[in-house]
Formats: structure tokens, sequence, C-alpha cells
């Protein structure tokens, strides 16, 4: 008697433990697919949040998330309502009509590629066109400049033209009325570490991207404000090819 009773003192603890366990109830509320591209709604009931994975159908892809909060109960409704296609690189834009959210997904068409996701509030509107206001290929990086005017963003797309890659993607507010290239304005080569330093002048926005140079290597993009009053000395003259609306 006294052995048990020692057993359930020790085993108590565990007790309380296992009855603090909470469950989290997920569920797919949705799924789309554009081409390659497969997108599925998943839905947290318990925190009422909205999650979009975005994965690409093809040998040795992972997937991405984003998540946000659900305007109203756990309703959403994805459709794709601007695209871009130059060469092997895709752009997407997705937007959730019900919560008023856009996301762009880049992926290249290649082996072993992954999407790169970008998810902001949107506006309710018919204007979800997507402008190509620049495009700058230095080596074997190829950068593009993407313009959603709806949501007054801009959005550098950057990969490298080698096999299983995948693109990096940023956006940042857009400054209405500016004007201006994209310009490479340095470089830094280090072994098989490349840095390339770019500036976008529209946008008074400077980014370090920086890649190495071997097969299936993904480019990483960090911008930072221009100094105000300071605007960059360009050393390369390779300047973006004019806009296109996609």
């Amino acid at each position: 008697m006294k052995k048990l009773i020692i057993f359930l003192a020790l085993a108590w603890p565990l007790v309380c433990l296992a009855e603090a366990y909470q469950s989290t109830l997920l569920v797919q509320t949705g799924k789309l697919r554009e081409s390659d591209l497969i997108i599925r709604t998943i839905t947290d009931l318990e925190s009422n949040k909205i999650c979009l994975a975005f994965y690409i159908r093809t040998t040795g892809t992972s997937p991405v998330l984003s998540c946000y909060d659900a305007a109203s109960g756990y309703a959403s409704n994805i459709n794709q309502v601007g695209n871009f296609k130059e060469g092997k690189l895709v752009v997407r834009k997705m937007k959730d009509t019900v919560n008023n959210v856009a996301c762009l997904v880049a992926y290249v068409s290649v082996p072993g590629t992954s999407p790169s996701i970008n998810c902001y509030r949107s506006r309710k509107t018919a204007k979800d066109t997507l402008v190509r206001s620049g495009h700058l290929r230095e080596g074997d990086l190829d950068i593009y400049r993407i313009v959603d005017a709806d949501s007054t963003k801009t959005c550098l797309i950057s990969y490298v033209s080698i096999g299983g890659t995948s693109p990096s993607l940023i956006c940042y507010d857009s400054r209405p009325g500016s004007k201006g290239a994209l310009v490479q304005n340095s470089y830094l080569r280090e072994g098989d570490l490349i840095v390339r330093k770019v500036v976008d002048e529209s946008n008074a926005k400077e980014c370090l991207i920086t890649y190495v140079s071997t097969e299936g290597t993904s480019p990483y993009i960090h911008c930072s404000d221009v100094a105000h009053g300071k605007p960059p000395a360009v050393s390369n003259t390779q300047r973006s090819v004019p806009a296109t609306t996609r």
C-alpha cells in the first residue's frame, strides 16, 4: 500500500501536465491550382487564423506559408488577379477578397525550385494589374522590379540563372510619382560568394543581393532607405529597361 501511494504521488504531476494540453483544430478550407502552383487554405479554428500554403508541382520543391487574421468568421476567397511571366520567371498575384489580403508569389519553372511570397493588406478594387517597371541583368543574376499599384507596393524579385534555383522576393511601399531606374552601383566577389548592391532610384532604396556561384543556389535580398540628400554614385552604367504592363 505504501508503494502504491508513492507511485501515485510521483505520477500526479504527469497527469496534471496531460490535462493542460490543448489541441489546435486545423482544417483545409480551400484549394486553388494555377498551372504548376498549388495554394491550400488552412484555417486554424482555435486562433481564428487563415494560412495560405504555396508549393510547386515539381521534384525537390519546398512549401512556404503565410498566415493572417480572419476578418469575419473563417471565410476566405482566393483568386489569381494578376500575373507576369518572362523567361523562366513566373509571378502571380493572389488575392483573398474576403479578408483584403494580397500575396505576390514568385518562382522559376525549373525542377527543385520553391516559391517566394510576400503578403500584405490590399484594397477592394478592380485595378490589380502588375507592372514590370524595370529589369536588370548582372552576370548570372536577374532582377525584376514589379509594381502593384493597387496596394502601392513595389517588389524586387531576383533569381540566378542556374539549375535548381529559387527566387528571392521583397516588397516595400512605393513612392507615388517618383521616377528612376534600377541600377547596380557596387559589386563584391570573395571565393564563391557574390554580393551586388542594387539601387531602386524611384523609391530611394538600396538593396544588397547575395548568392553563391553553385548550382541550386538562391539569392537573398536586404533593402534599406538611401540616406537623405546623398544619392549613391552609380559605377555601373547598365540600367533597367522601360516598363511594361502585364
